[in-house]
């Protein structure tokens, strides 16, 4: 019922697709490996301030792998040849949504947000603004980005071999807690990645995996009269994820989308770092679940559901023009 759960491949080597299985293989050692060495150092070294950021990135690309290695042991073993679907090989100019959105979060009083996202492109340029407003107790987050995709689909371009990109990415974002007397400002740059599976694992198409990294810094400013009272801290990026496309989208006009099972390690949204038993509580990230399906040429639906320290639920109505 869960070919591979301990030996990833175990599914596809009864199938007798043996490239596939070493490299699944070879996945999972790389991963566990990645995870207790990591492990290893931050315990002997008591996350020393000095190794303790690269460090912590190991050991999420290490736990990432595992997971996403995992993943596409499934889908390897469980979904036909062909996949359920293929991934969009250029991208509108123009993509907009807006939705709602609800937070569980026990610290604070809010739940209920209108959001909106918009994402622009010309060829390989990228500007995006999200934004996610909640009217009463005045709660409001702002998030720019500007990047510049170095390999893959773009807008009004070539049309690429596949879904698999590279992405460098600057970003900012304000999140104002009138409610709470604070706001918070984060700076950060960071890489976001996609590699199709079929150019891992050659008789596996239709799935991706999904990659980020980087860096940020972060401002926590304190409404206090006649004092200038503010904090900053810096903050690990990384993203890791194993995602599926669906519908055939050989052309923009046709239906279809994607959906993407994912572990974010940022802190500063909305979800936060999980709740866990004992010290390491609040240090891991979040989990998700991530996906849009376009029903026409224009419109789509997005949804999202994420688990932290709080719960966040999401949906959105899609509209993208300038599609060729």
């Amino acid at each position: 019922m869960f070919p591979g759960f301990i030996l990833h491949g175990s599914g596809t080597w009864l199938q007798g697709r043996t490239v596939t299985t070493e490299r699944l293989l070879m996945l999972e050692g790389i991963g566990l490996l990645a995870t207790l060495m990591s492990g290893l150092v931050l315990w002997e070294t008591g996350a020393a301030r000095d190794i303790v950021g690269p460090t912590a990135l190991t050991a999420v690309a290490g736990v990432g792998t595992f997971g996403s290695s995992f993943l596409a042991n499934l889908y390897a073993t469980w979904a036909p040849a062909a996949g359920w679907g293929e991934p969009e090989r250029s991208l509108p100019l123009l993509e907009s949504s807006v939705g709602y959105q609800y937070v569980g979060d026990p610290q604070f009083d809010y739940h209920h947000f209108v959001t909106t996202r918009i994402d622009a492109r010309l060829r390989s340029w990228h500007l995006g603004l999200r934004a996610a407003y909640a009217p009463d107790p005045g709660n409001q987050r702002l998030e720019l980005l500007a990047g510049y995709r170095l390999l893959g689909p773009n807008a009004y371009g070539a049309r690429a071999r596949d879904g698999s990109y590279l992405e460098p990415q600057l970003g900012y974002s304000e999140h104002r807690f009138d409610g709470s007397g604070f706001l918070t400002r984060t700076f950060e740059i960071k890489a976001e990645g996609r590699l199709d599976a079929a150019r891992l694992l050659p008789d596996v198409r239709g799935a991706f995996f999904q990659l980020g990294a980087g860096w940020a810094k972060q401002w926590i400013v304190f409404d206090l009269p006649g004092v200038d009272a503010q904090d900053s801290t810096s903050l690990l990026l990384a993203h890791m994820g194993f995602g599926v496309y669906v519908g055939q989208r050989e052309a923009l006009a046709a239906s279809g989308g994607e959906f993407e099972l994912y572990y974010d390690h940022r802190h500063d949204g909305f979800a936060g770092g999980l709740k866990l038993n004992g010290l390491g509580s609040g240090a891991a990230g979040h989990l998700g679940l991530a996906g849009h399906y376009y029903i026409s040429q224009a419109w789509g639906l997005r949804a999202l559901a994420e688990v932290g320290s709080a719960w966040v639920l999401g949906l959105s109505a899609l509209l993208r023009v300038g599609t060729r």
